[in-house]
């Protein structure tokens, strides 16, 4: 029997989609992790340094949080504590959507008195997906809408925008990164990340 191109190829594909299918995985939202960030407020330079994990309550909850510091420059730093809750969603076999509602907290430090313990809430909704794009990495893509209450600049609310991909060099064990972009009232955000986690 003769067997052409195009049915070698069709047998291939089919075999890729299956392997997908047997392959899929679990995602984990039980984990500690720790990352760093590049960060761009409105044209000032910043560096984010923060530590955290999430805990699976069961299938359907999660709650996670973090700590921080946002060094904006050798005058004037923030101290950030995070806290949310989350739910996740089996879209597919290898996606998730995941709702969550966060709140943050930051205060800073400066040397100068107009900056010191300047307070700043932020309560942000968000959705994220969570995709196998292949058996050891995954594909992120986040869209948010947040609330920030600031000592300096008032209350605003905008849009948060981000992508993210993770590579896992063992089951347990992975790498990231990310990028966001934030438009809260007239201050907009850029922020390029890396962080490393272990689930459990």
């Amino acid at each position: 029997m003769n067997i052409s191109k195009k049915q070698l190829i069709g047998l291939g594909l089919v075999a890729t989609m299956a392997s997908f299918q047997v392959n899929a995985k679990e995602f984990s939202y039980t984990y500690v992790e720790g990352g760093f960030s590049d960060v761009d407020i409105d044209h000032d330079d910043a560096d984010y340094v923060y530590g955290g994990g999430s805990l699976a309550l069961d299938k359907n909850i999660f709650i996670r949080g973090s700590i921080g510091n946002l060094d904006v420059d050798k005058n004037l730093e923030f101290d950030t504590v995070s806290v949310g809750v989350g739910h996740p969603m089996k879209m597919s076999s290898r996606s998730d959507l995941v709702l969550a509602l966060d709140y943050s907290f930051a205060e800073s430090d400066s040397k100068k008195p107009a900056w010191d313990n300047v307070d700043v809430d932020t309560l942000t909704g968000s959705v994220m997906s969570r995709t196998w794009l292949t058996n050891n990495v995954e594909g992120n893509l986040l869209g948010g809408l947040a609330h920030r209450d600031a000592d300096y600049g008032g209350t605003d609310t905008g849009a948060i925008l981000g992508a993210g991909i993770r590579v896992y060099v063992v089951p347990q064990f992975s790498v990231g990164a990310n990028i966001s972009r934030s438009f809260i009232g007239d201050l907009d955000t850029d922020e390029i990340g890396v962080n490393a986690r272990l689930q459990f």
